[in-house]
């Protein structure tokens, strides 16, 4: 499992870049984001809750108790509290900045990951956190920049970061003796909740149609079901910083999405900070993997 777990990780990473082109495509539809944004983390919940059932896996059985449900719940308003920030931040600033302003997560996880873990990330991770930042600008088509950008609107992309990154650490670091299905059912229920909370008055007044029920089924495969599971199954077996600086997959997989579903064209520059990124992410992996082979030889 532990020599898997960076691939599925990656994967999860991936499956987080679809949903930004499935929200454009939506709105295209005339779909209102607060709506959509509930039925999707509620298929979520039905989902997991459905395959949690027919497991028959029950909390009962998992050595766990209420006040243990109650943190991997709140720890799930994390996922809401970042498509919160980041919907409201895309009304203020260019979908490059937001991007790159959520790509700070990767810098803030491995921070809380040393926090909670009283353990400080290696050189070759910071050097590959700082090589994401690089290539997250790029990317993006950050470089230069050609307009004036709103503090809000930066302020919510922060926002977003944060709550990505406890999102990232807590699936690691909570409900770990819980049957990661489960985990996972607690964490998407603790973020319907939040969606719940803060868009019930868009909810309450906006009509139900079919293209919200059907992009919300799509995302909440793709933002939620696949990429937490991943997360809660695989997450954990990963050293300290690997899970971050892997998320940074997202970015490439987002410009790779919108330019096959959506046309948008990718520059050059782009395309180097794509590149770098990739490597950002192999570098600490390859690295070590070549040293634990070399630790057994010895």
């Amino acid at each position: 499992m532990k020599k898997i777990a960076p691939l599925f990780v990656a994967l999860g990473a991936l499956s987080f870049g679809v949903p930004a082109s499935l929200f454009k495509i939506a709105r295209r539809e005339g779909v209102v984001n607060g709506p959509l944004l509930f039925w999707s983390f509620l298929s979520a919940v039905v989902i997991l809750g459905i395959v949690h059932v027919a497991r028959r896996n029950w909390l009962r059985y998992q050595h766990t108790n209420w006040k243990q449900i109650g943190l991997v719940i709140a720890a799930g308003t994390g996922s809401g509290f970042t498509n919160t920030f980041y919907i409201q931040a895309l009304k203020l600033i260019p979908v490059a900045a937001a991007a790159v302003m959520l790509m700070q997560a990767v810098w803030l996880s491995v921070l809380l990951g040393s926090l909670i873990q009283r353990r400080w990330p290696s050189r070759l991770q910071v050097l590959s956190i700082v090589l994401v930042l690089v290539g997250t600008v790029l990317a993006a088509g950050l470089f230069p920049i050609t307009e004036a950008l709103s503090p809000l609107g930066l302020f919510f992309g922060f926002l977003a970061a944060c709550g990505y990154a406890c999102t990232m650490q807590f699936t690691a670091s909570l409900g770990n003796n819980l049957d990661p299905m489960t985990k996972t059912w607690l964490l998407c229920f603790g973020a319907f909740l939040l969606i719940s909370i803060v868009w019930g008055p868009q909810i309450t007044t906006s009509p139900v149609t079919w293209p919200t029920l059907k992009w919300g089924v799509l995302i909440a495969l793709f933002s939620m079901v696949f990429p937490l599971v991943a997360y809660s199954l695989f997450m954990p077996l990963l050293d300290l910083g690997i899970g971050p600086i892997l998320s940074s997959l997202e970015l490439p997989s987002s410009i790779a999405v919108a330019f096959i579903l959506l046309g948008e064209t990718v520059s050059g520059l782009q395309m180097v900070g794509v590149l770098i990124i990739i490597t950002a992410v192999v570098l600490p992996n390859v690295w070590g993997m070549w040293h634990r082979q070399r630790t057994n030889k010895a």
